[in-house]
């Protein structure tokens, strides 16, 4: 056979495992736990942030551009006016350089794509034609416009407002030029780029041929932005955020505003590992806090361990000492403070003091009434002791057949040995564990109920006398029978014969009343 090794750890070192490793655990959730919950706060507040900033440029990208396109229309109306006049010319075109919204270069074109006047007139751009391989290139020049990016005659990449110049009969007569330079110092440049960003954060601009117009990396600017979703959804005009990965593969949180007037899209994004990083500080200072908390509360576990296993390893300790003097009282000494062990304890002290010694001795046969195996008056006598001994409550149960006498001589002694035989069987199944019975002699029982009350021990008689009136034990009348009930408390300064004296009362008063009852000691009933 199989000898299972004895178990090594000990109730403390489980209960400090366990509650540790919950602690543990729900320390290691909870952080799992805040770092998404921050993690997503953080994602969403700078794209929340990128898209108010895109949506702020745009407007501001929208005034600069109805701005220059107010200026232009002033200026062309102006010149209109003049009636044929150069040097009036010359003058507005300076005015509209030096006090519009930025152009880097102000021209004017005639109705044939010949620049007339131009500012600064250091350009040498005067008399020049524009579009000449396109003749009907300056048709496209009759309304207002917005250019997509080009390189100027000058060779800057740039992009052109235009007015038309129609006289009061509508008569086409050229249109103005204001041109802004995208890589070096421009309007657009400066407007976008006058706003302050930190970690990382920027802003650019694209065309709708999906050109970028504006970048901090100025070497990107004129080139062809390819998949970017961002970009597919601003130019379908589009205000929102989302979290991407650029063309240039970096996961970015953009926010992202159209521009209608240009048919631009402004795009405000931040690297997510520069968003995330702060984070790790944030995660760090906060597990720093609670370093002292969960200091505390594993201090407070390991004392409370020690609390909690210290009754069950002293009990466990008198126990596997085995049994000696005064084990008893050295198991009511341990102070047992919460139920388990309270428990614990009452049922080594029922099973390993005095009741339980002294009661298993009375299955020897100095102790046993040799015709119903019931307990005799030695076995009683030591049952008391221990009950008295163990100072907790106890009841004792008196029983006497009723008219036994009168049962003997009309049926002879060997059928009364047999009723006898028959009340002790019925006691003994309708006994519970721990209740010890005794036959006093003749045709009178008694029973002892350790850590029971009076009035529960009531109850369990008067089942015990109605089982017996309903058995059929005799063919030709019932068998009843009469019991007295008396209790002991801690407290009572009684001694063991008393309590039988006062359970045999209780049986005479059942049978001066009538017999076939159950009487408890007034006082117990009390």
């Amino acid at each position: 056979m199989l000898i299972r090794p004895r178990s090594r750890i000990t109730l403390r070192q489980l209960v400090l495992i366990l509650s540790i490793g919950s602690v543990l655990i729900m320390l290691i959730a909870g952080a799992i736990g805040v770092y998404h919950v921050q993690r997503e706060q953080l994602m969403d507040d700078t794209l929340i942030s990128n898209q108010a900033f895109a949506e702020k440029l745009a407007a501001s990208t929208s005034n600069l551009l109805e701005q220059a396109q107010q200026d232009l229309a002033y200026t062309a109306e102006r010149i209109v006016q003049s009636r044929q006049q150069p040097s009036q010319w010359q003058s507005e075109v300076d005015r509209l350089r030096a006090q519009g919204v930025g152009f880097n270069t102000v021209s004017l074109t005639d109705s044939q794509g010949i620049i007339s006047t131009v500012s600064p007139r250091s350009r040498n751009l005067q008399g020049k034609r524009i579009d000449q391989n396109s003749p009907n290139a300056g048709l496209r020049h009759q309304t207002p416009t917005i250019s997509s990016p080009l390189t100027t005659t000058l060779g800057n990449l740039a992009i052109q407002l235009t007015h038309p110049l129609y006289t009061q009969s509508n008569q086409y007569l050229g249109y103005l030029t204001g041109t802004i330079y995208l890589k070096s110092d421009g309007a657009l440049a400066r407007q976008l780029g006058e706003h302050f960003f930190r970690n990382d954060t920027y802003v650019y601009v694209v065309d709708s041929a999906r050109r970028l117009l504006y970048h901090p990396k100025t070497d990107r600017i004129g080139t062809t932005v390819t998949i970017n979703p961002v970009v597919d959804a601003v130019l379908n005009g589009q205000h929102g955020m989302q979290r991407i990965t650029n063309s240039q593969g970096v996961d970015m949180l953009a926010g992202f505003a159209y521009v209608p007037e240009a048919k631009w899209g402004i795009v405000v994004q931040r690297p997510t590992l520069v968003t995330l990083s702060q984070l790790s500080k944030l995660m760090r200072n906060m597990l720093w806090q609670l370093m002292i908390p969960v200091a505390l509360l594993l201090a407070l576990l390991w004392y409370l361990s020690n609390l909690v296993s210290r009754p069950l390893g002293e009990l466990a300790q008198i126990v596997q000492n085995g049994y000696e003097d005064q084990m008893v009282q050295r198991i009511r000494s341990v102070r047992c403070w919460y139920f388990e062990a309270d428990h614990l304890q009452g049922a080594l002290l029922s099973g390993l003091g005095a009741v339980g010694l002294q009661l298993g001795q009375l299955q020897e046969a100095a102790y046993q009434d040799p015709m119903t195996g019931l307990g005799n008056r030695r076995g009683l006598s030591l049952a008391l002791q221990a009950c008295l001994s163990m100072n907790q409550p106890f009841s004792v149960i008196a029983l006497d057949i009723d008219f036994f006498k009168s049962i003997n001589d009309t049926h002879g002694h060997d059928v009364g040995d047999q009723i006898i035989c028959q009340i002790g069987d019925r006691m003994r199944s309708q006994a519970r564990e721990g209740d010890a019975l005794f036959r006093m002699g003749g045709e009178e029982f008694l029973a002892i109920l350790p850590n029971t009350q009076a009035d529960i021990a009531t109850v369990i008689a008067e089942r015990l006398r109605s089982n017996i009136e309903q058995a059929t034990i005799l063919p030709d009348r019932n068998v009843t029978v009469s019991i007295g009930v008396a209790g002991w408390r801690p407290g009572q300064d009684t001694t063991g014969e008393h309590i039988i004296k006062t359970a045999d009362q209780a049986l005479y008063q059942a049978k001066q009343s009538g017999r076939n009852q159950v009487i408890c000691h007034q006082n117990d009933m009390d």
